[in-house]
């Protein structure tokens, strides 16, 4: 008698059964478990929505009169924005700010 050789239908479904939980077991660590999973990324998207609020938050304190790039470059100039627009002073100097009505 011949012997019965195996169907390749039986070693394809086999395979694709054990490639397929292989691969729903590494996608699950990964977006779950491990360090790059989805909840951390979603709080470093929120902190890096933040920080760019932030960054346009600033450059529109700095207004027209002068550039961020500009108060960076020149530390006289930032005094004097400080002085002006933040009312900051030094700590042995009294500053006397003038309202006119």
């Amino acid at each position: 008698m011949m012997e019965e050789e195996p169907k390749p239908k039986n070693r394809t479904k086999l395979f694709v059964l054990v490639y397929g939980a292989t691969l729903l077991l590494f996608l699950g660590y990964f977006f779950f478990i491990s360090d790059h999973n989805i909840k951390t990324h979603r709080e470093l998207n929120k902190k890096i929505d933040n920080l760019e609020e932030k960054i346009i938050y600033t450059k529109n304190q700095v207004g027209n009169a002068y550039t961020f790039e500009q108060l960076y470059a020149d530390s006289v100039l930032l005094e004097k924005y400080a002085r002006e627009h933040l009312n900051m002073h030094k700590p042995d100097e009294d500053v006397f700010i003038l309202i006119h009505e």
